[in-house]
């Protein structure tokens, strides 16, 4: 019995490890599920088949927005269709599941995220409604993390000072 209980905590601890690896939230995407991926490795990822009803339907439209299952989370994944194929260009959830290496996930506040992102370009700003007269929300903002002035990004959505989603983006500059 002694030499059974720790085999199975290293076995507990083990898999524990291995699905957190699978909601690793990073800048270059959600685990396996990442940035610039083309469309058959996400169908790959997602083990099922991604029917496109923008991109190859309507000549002038090169983006489409998918909502699928990966893992057993929802997320919502913007395609680009590139010259010679489709890729992943965004990634969003709001799954507690999803935390970056030093923790940060749903529930974070703007000090935490800060603190975990030392030396990184950040940008905290509130969110303004839309319509005529443009609003300064009381109660959301958007926290931006990037390695770089230009990149790959997280935007942390934070509803009364804690986060309630984020997406995962690149942010470039096009005005050189």
């Amino acid at each position: 019995m002694k030499k059974i209980l720790p085999f199975l905590f290293m076995l507990v601890a083990t898999s524990t490890i291995a699905q957190n690896k699978d909601y690793l939230l990073s800048l270059d995407g959600i685990g396996s599920l990442k940035l610039g991926m083309p469309l058959v490795e996400l169908e790959k990822v997602l083990k099922t088949k991604i029917i496109l009803k923008v991109i190859d339907v309507d000549s002038v439209r090169l983006t489409e927005t998918i909502k699928a299952k990966y893992k057993g989370i929802d997320v919502e994944i913007n395609l680009w269709k590139m010259q010679d194929y489709i890729a992943v260009y965004g990634i969003s959830a709001s799954s507690p599941l999803c935390k970056t290496k030093s923790g940060i996930g749903i529930g974070s506040t703007k000090l935490q995220i800060i603190a975990a992102y030392e030396g990184y370009h950040i940008d905290a700003r509130p969110v303004y409604a839309d319509g005529d007269n443009l609003q300064k929300s009381k109660t959301m903002s958007t926290i931006t993390v990037k390695e770089d002035t230009e990149g790959n990004a997280i935007v942390f959505t934070l509803l009364n000072r804690k986060v309630v989603s984020f997406e995962i983006y690149p942010i470039y500059d096009d005005e050189e």
